[in-house]
């Protein structure tokens, strides 16, 4: 009954509207879609259907935001937040460990040994972040963030931390055209892996209205160092908001890896919609990896997942995870489930 109703719900929301484009329902829906841009588009959409006087307010609240109004010659803060949330989930691989006790390989079978396989179970923590925002020019603004979570699994007495940080100039080019150059680093601690990486990426995006929807697409490069390597990769995104429903598909292509199994191609899509004023998002994913040898066996590994998150309150998002991967090298296969509950209690 639960399936049933899930894809009842995805079908109403893809099914176009029978009235004329509401482009103000639009306006609403597009924050959804995790993209700004595309949120301020979509407002600016409703202000020309629209005279409103909240619209026109709002819409000139977001341009603020993104620097329209600065004509200083020195930076000016925009906006800045701090915000801590508790972290509860089911983690599947708390120690980062493998997840098979044995693989085969040419026939003969080995065993893993029983510190280094996975431990699952429960981790309740906190993540803390914090943002600033600082315009530099005329629609254009940097933007900065960092953050860090640690959580803890009182049934294995083990715990798993991360940080990360995002630096990223954010430029108006002309009409609803935009360049952004973005520098990202992360650290991952977990007790049998650790984890550290850096890239460099420069994306171009456009948005565009179309009939009864509006679009942001996107192409990028970037530039990734981890573990002493470097790794290229293109990407191509589109994200839509139509008058029900919110879309996305991004599409990676990324260059081998010599000696190292490396992520070569990526595709994942989403759908968002509103059923019964709680926010829904489905996504799926595919992922091909490549380049690594173990015990003179070529490694290639293939993940495919799905994801459902539902808004059970205005500040608790449950979300439940389901991926597979396949290998050449069995000792890699997996078939994990996870649950995730994001809550958002303190914000200022």
């Amino acid at each position: 009954m639960l399936f049933r109703a899930l894809l009842l719900s995805i079908a109403t929301a893809l099914t176009p509207a029978a009235a004329q484009s509401d482009s103000l329902t639009r306006a609403g829906l597009a924050g959804m879609t995790g993209s700004e841009r595309l949120r301020q588009f979509s407002l600016g959409q409703a202000v020309l259907d629209s005279d409103a006087p909240a619209l026109t307010r709002a819409m000139e609240a977001s341009l603020r935001d993104s620097g329209f109004y600065h004509t200083g010659s020195g930076p000016v803060v925009l906006s800045r937040s701090v915000r801590v949330d508790p972290v509860l989930a089911w983690d599947g691989n708390i120690n980062g460990g493998f997840l098979n006790d044995r693989f085969d390989i040419f026939g003969l079978t080995f065993d893993v040994d029983p510190a280094r396989r996975a431990l699952p179970g429960v981790v309740a923590g906190a993540r803390a972040g914090g943002q600033i925002r600082l315009a530099y020019g005329e629609g254009r603004f940097l933007d900065l963030r960092g953050s860090i979570e640690a959580a803890w699994s009182p049934e294995h007495d083990i715990g798993r931390s991360q940080a990360g940080f995002e630096a990223c100039a954010r430029n108006h080019l002309s009409g609803w055209n935009f360049a952004d150059l973005c520098v990202t680093a992360s650290h991952s601690i977990r007790r049998l892996s650790t984890s550290t990486s850096a890239t460099v990426d420069l994306s171009f995006a456009r948005l565009h209205a179309g009939r009864a929807s509006e679009h942001e697409f996107s192409a990028g490069i970037a530039r990734t160092f981890a573990g002493g390597s470097t790794q290229d990769a293109l990407s191509l995104g589109w994200n839509a908001v139509w008058n029900r429903a919110v879309t996305g598909l991004d599409l990676t292509l990324a260059a081998p890896i010599p000696g190292e199994t490396a992520m070569r191609q990526r595709i994942h899509g989403s759908v968002g919609w509103q059923w019964q004023g709680r926010a829904m998002r489905l996504g799926v994913w595919h992922q091909r990896s490549d380049g690594g040898v173990l015990l003179g066996m070529p490694r290639a590994d293939r993940v495919t997942g799905i994801s459902l998150s539902v808004q059970a309150h205005r500040n608790l998002t449950v979300e439940v995870v389901h991926q597979v991967t396949q290998s050449t090298v069995n000792l890699f296969d997996e078939n994990r489930t996870g649950l995730n509950l994001r809550l958002d209690l303190h914000r200022r």
